[in-house]
């Protein structure tokens, strides 16, 4: 038997095996390094679209506070520059911010290019993004109507047609917490913004002593569920007492020919794709539930067309206590629904011009001392009559009166009354007209009543404003009918008005008294056109920012 000689085949035997180990070796490390710089690549990525991200929420953060110009007002534009900042060691981003054009007209473009890199390797990606920018100042007096503590329970007694921005607190009357527990409790220093003689806050409690107000240690409701007893307060019954009048709007539906004429003339937007009048109307309760009843309405069902279309739904509500009433949410026309909680915080506060001061850096004990020591003073009462002339009366500060005897009053700066400011008719000669731009300030309060027009176009031209440390009351005497008014109006402690008087301008105080459904219109340029001397008359800027769309886009080279 030949046996085959076999030596050296176990050698290649294992050079082959050796090769394809090596061989299969060679391409699992080829494969792992692959996936290991696609997967550094793809963090690169990711990273770098984060970095993007960052730089549209850096962007939209300028837009909303201070930005790189100083700007508060949400006006910042790159204006086609590129604005670069780094974000980390890991990477930057570069934006730029314009206005849209075409089908984005109107709106704000945000582009914005993020770069990460390693050291060794860098990426770049890109979005744009474009947005809404809702700036709105929300100061007491962008308002037909604002309302601090409230009495009674209530913010608003009775009925009223309110064609404007409402915003009501009722938040209570400020107190020393000298026990430090978080409420007021009997005995504690408090300030009686309403002038009623009590502590007034609004959830219902249990007069246990029958005093006619809540006591530190008396159960009460604690509907807000925080522990402790403040409001809310019923800011008003929207019943319709007089032809279903009572209600909230958008636009000036209603307003007299007479009184249209010296205003400017609304603003118009884009509503479900038909150009309206709007008074960009929003209604905000802090602390209060909203009763609705009968036919009365916050807003109107949206109508097209018409020879003038209007704005029927309000542009927005935030109550966080809600709606009641026998309509409850049903009379609710607003573009954001009825379900919106108060959106502003601690941003806006009432101001009490009874409490200290600090103006321009100097304190003052009040906010009224403040303005007696700038105004004019006319000792005692003050009683303008149509008829009877007055004046003309002046000082070394800029501020004058004068009434002539057909009852047209000459104003300018701050007349500060030591006493009550009485504007009267003349038996059936009622109207009266302001020019210039003053405000008449009174210790007590002041009693209206007749017209008072301005003599020119109102407020730009002329604006007049009156403001009571106690109550402004609107034609309240017992001949005293239907009056028309424009002004800027401030009571620390309650406004009454007694007929179906029809006033533009701005109702701001603690308490309102309405009866026989008053009509009530804002004026959106009296904000940026005060009289002097009035209280919270600085802008307060708020933005809101919705997204209208977000895409990648291509890298710059």
């Amino acid at each position: 038997m030949k046996y085959r000689n076999s030596r050296g085949s176990a050698i290649i035997t294992a050079l082959v095996v050796m090769l394809m180990v090596l061989m299969m070796g060679s391409a699992l490390l080829s494969t792992s390094l692959q996936a290991q710089r696609r997967g550094h690549q793809d963090l690169l990525r990711i990273r770098a679209l984060g970095l993007a991200e960052a730089g549209v929420d850096k962007a939209i953060y300028y837009l909303r506070g201070t930005a790189p110009d100083n700007s508060t007002d949400g006006s910042w534009r790159t204006a086609g520059t590129v604005l670069r900042e780094t974000a980390t060691w890991l990477g930057d981003y570069e934006m730029q911010v314009a206005d849209g054009v075409n089908d984005n007209s109107g709106k704000i473009v945000i582009t914005s290019e993020g770069l990460a890199w390693d050291g060794l390797k860098d990426i770049k990606r890109a979005i744009r993004v474009t947005l809404d920018l809702d700036l709105e100042n929300v100061s007491i007096w962008n308002n037909v109507i604002f309302a601090g503590v409230g009495q009674g329970g209530r913010s608003i007694n009775g009925n009223v047609a309110m064609r404007g921005s409402v915003h009501i607190l009722g938040e209570g009357e400020p107190f020393t917490d000298v026990d430090g527990d978080g409420r007021w409790d009997a005995g504690e220093a408090y300030t009686d913004t309403n002038g009623n003689g009590a502590y007034d806050l609004g959830e219902p409690y249990t007069d246990s002593d029958g005093d006619g107000h809540w006591d530190g240690q008396e159960p009460f409701n604690d509907i807000n569920g925080n522990g402790t007893r403040e409001a809310p307060l019923t800011v008003t019954d929207l019943a319709s007492e007089v032809a279903g009048d009572a209600n909230m709007g958008n636009n000036y539906e209603g307003m007299s020919v007479e009184l249209r004429g010296k205003l400017p003339a609304l603003d118009t937007t884009s509503h479900l794709g038909e150009n309206v009048e709007s008074l960009d109307a929003k209604l905000r309760v802090k602390h209060g539930r909203v009763d609705i009843s009968g036919s009365a309405a916050v807003g109107e069902p949206n109508v097209f067309g018409g020879i003038n279309p209007l704005k029927e739904t309000m542009d927005g509500t935030y109550v966080s206590d809600g709606f009641g009433g026998n309509q409850g949410s049903d009379h609710v026309y607003s573009d954001n629904g009825f379900s919106q909680r108060y959106n502003l915080g601690d941003a806006v506060s009432f101001p009490v011009i009874s409490d200290p001061a600090i103006v321009g850096g100097v304190s003052y004990p009040s906010y009224m001392a403040y303005l007696s020591d700038i105004g004019l003073h006319i000792p005692g009462d003050l009683n303008l009559k149509i008829g009877t002339a007055y004046g003309p009366v002046s000082d070394g500060n800029g501020n004058s009166l004068s009434v002539d005897a057909d009852g047209t009053i000459h104003i300018q700066g701050i007349v500060y009354i030591e006493g009550d400011l009485t504007i009267d008719r003349d038996g059936g000669d009622r109207r009266m007209y302001y020019d210039g731009r003053g405000t008449f300030v009174t210790e007590g309060s002041t009693f209206i009543h007749t017209d008072l027009m301005p003599l020119n176009a109102f407020p730009t031209q002329s604006v007049l404003g009156i403001l009571a440390r106690r109550r402004i009351e609107l034609a309240t005497g017992g001949g005293d009918s239907q009056l028309i008014l424009a002004g800027a109006f401030y009571a620390q402690e309650e406004i009454r008005s007694a007929k179906q008087n029809e006033i533009a301008g701005t109702f701001v105080s603690s308490y309102f008294n309405m009866r026989n459904v008053p009509r009530m219109y804002q004026v959106p340029k009296l904000v940026d056109n005060l009289p002097p001397g009035l209280p919270g008359g600085d802008p307060i800027w708020v933005t809101q920012v919705r997204i209208d769309s977000w895409k990648e886009v291509a890298t710059s080279p």
